[in-house]
């Protein structure tokens, strides 16, 4: 009776310990480890160009071009190392900087790295930004980590209102006011610079045959509002200008862009605080009816399809590729309702991707949901190589990251 006795409870430890495991594979869970692909089209199976197979379809004496720019947080010099690092690994070959320069008059810098591989070219352009927010940072800090006098703040609200709010929202909200103006002009320069322009303050002026061979475009965060306020406002001063053949020059270097990688897109949400590039009402309402707001990003697909209508007649459209994870709480798919009329010069394909893991299907982290996608192996591995429908996923070796190391505000600047 005793051996039966241990039996049973022997059977109960091992049932339970089965339904202990199979709850823990229940609970830590990876849903979009395999990134589900969707293309907008339908019948479109979602194949699109990485940077090294931009390359490859270039005459050997060309170059791709690349213009990257980081989103929200305090970005150290290094965020740059970090990123070619993981672009070299995933493409192979050698690079080498070529050059680092001022952007503006207020602090920002443009660092052009250089890959060689396969016989290819591919020079990317990095803006790096950060020190433009920096003063803004530093006047928040008196209400940062420490609280003089009794005051007591618990740790979790701390590390929030220190990194979330006074490191990374700041910009957010600097960038959406006038104080924003030496964040946009510097962007404005950059962009300029990467359709082979120079930009006077005001208009970008593209020389006859000054078009890059092909243009892409990565964006990170708040990078995404960025970039597409600057292709309005280089094309809206294009169409102001005395010199009426500007804008045709324009068209042919904004045709050259071949393909927009978004790391998280933040378009959607910072619209609802409109634009400084573009008009908030598309046209009056009924009074019953809700005032009809124009989108950024519908307004940089329908400029950039009347480029390619203006400068390439029939030739293939523009890929957008939107990363997302659906738990990042600061980044939104594109959407049909997003796009501009005219959907014959664009394909616009959301990759749903994991960044961390989901715990209890309830939480996955925020912060690496967000800053995660640097580090997922199939972002880099597609950014680079591309995708192929019905082929196996592109995938580079896992390089360990870590969200930013929130700069703690001392004095005027932020320090990592």
């Amino acid at each position: 009776m005793k051996r039966v006795a241990w039996s049973i409870a022997a059977l109960c430890v091992l049932a339970a310990a089965f339904a202990g495991f199979t709850l823990y594979q229940r609970s830590y869970s990876t849903p979009y480890a395999t990134p589900v692909v969707e293309a907008l089209t339908e019948g479109d199976g979602g194949t699109f160009e990485g940077l090294l197979t931009l390359a490859e379809n270039l005459p050997p004496s060309a170059t791709v071009k690349v213009l990257w720019t980081h989103g929200m947080c305090t970005h150290p010099p290094g965020w740059i190392d970090d990123r070619m690092s993981r672009l070299v690994e995933a493409v192979g070959g050698t690079s080498e900087t070529v050059s680092v320069r001022p952007v503006g008059k207020h602090g920002a810098t443009l660092r052009t790295d250089r890959i060689s591989t396969r016989g290819r070219a591919i020079e990317v352009m990095f803006l790096s930004w950060s020190s433009l927010t920096a003063s803004y940072k530093a006047a928040l800090a008196y209400d940062g980590s420490k609280i003089k006098g009794s005051g007591i703040r618990a740790t979790l609200n701390r590390e929030l209102k220190d990194g979330l709010v006074n490191d990374c929202l700041t910009d957010v909200v600097v960038y959406s006011g006038p104080n924003g103006n030496n964040i946009r002009q510097a962007m404005n320069e950059t962009v300029c610079g990467a359709l082979g322009g120079r930009f006077d303050g005001n208009e970008c002026e593209v020389p006859a045959g000054g078009s890059p061979a092909a243009l892409a475009l990565v964006t990170e965060s708040l990078g995404s509002k960025l970039v597409s306020d600057s292709v309005l406002h280089i094309w809206n001063a294009a169409n102001r200008s005395e010199d009426k053949t500007a804008i045709k020059r324009l068209a042919n270097s904004f045709a050259a862009t071949k393909v927009m990688y978004m790391l998280a897109n933040q378009v959607p949400l910072l619209d609802a605080a409109g634009s400084v590039a573009m008009d908030k009402i598309l046209e009056p309402q009924p009074p019953s009816a809700p005032a009809k707001i124009r989108t950024t990003a519908g307004d940089v697909f329908g400029l950039l399809s009347r480029a390619r209508r203006q400068a390439l007649p029939g030739a293939g459209p523009m890929t957008v590729v939107a990363f997302s994870d659906p738990n990042d709480l600061l980044t939104y798919r594109i959407l049909p309702e997003h796009l501009a009329e005219d959907f014959r010069e664009f394909r616009v394909i959301n990759v749903l991707v994991s960044n961390d893991t989901t715990y209890f299907g309830y939480l996955e982290r925020p912060d690496t949901a967000h800053c995660g996608y640097p580090w997922n192996p199939h972002v880099f591995g597609m950014l680079a190589r591309g995708y192929q429908a019905g082929k196996p996923l592109p995938s580079v070796s896992v390089l360990a990251g870590t969200c930013p190391s929130y700069g703690w505000i001392t004095g005027s600047v932020a320090q990592q």
